[in-house]
């Protein structure tokens, strides 16, 4: 009998947990851009190495905050500075073999990461 009552008393937790867990999950119906899905290979490869740490100021993969100023310039600008360099960040991350479109790719992940890849392509859209 005092096992029911326990069981009894769990259940609404155990409940409330698979909610939490499945309210995080995204809906069926979002779709991630192709872009992004090529980006995190190249993320992974070589973008990594800095912007998972923040090393040398490097805005972190994911972090809102730090891309937020980034993404308001637009993704033209920050595709500028991949292809050039900025700041301690050299030429193409400091891998010659990337091209335009896979710095792009792996902007557009980071961006996405951080929920902010609209916010970029957005700043970029000319005005009405």
């Amino acid at each position: 009998m005092k096992t029911a009552h326990v069981n009894a008393r769990r259940f609404p937790l155990w409940v409330t947990g698979c909610l939490f867990l499945l309210g995080g999950c995204q809906n069926a119906t979002d779709t991630v851009p192709e872009s992004v899905l090529a980006g995190e290979a190249i993320f992974t490869g070589t973008c990594k190495v800095c912007h998972a740490q923040g090393i040398n100021g490097a805005p972190i993969a994911g972090n809102a905050k730090m891309w937020a100023p980034r993404a308001a310039q637009g993704k033209a600008t920050l595709l500028q500075h991949a292809i050039q360099g900025f700041g301690m960040m050299p030429a193409k991350g400091g891998n010659d073999t990337l091209q335009e479109s896979d710095l792009s790719a792996a902007i557009d992940y980071m961006l996405y990461q951080g929920k902010l890849l609209d916010t970029a392509l957005a700043a970029d859209a000319p005005a009405p």
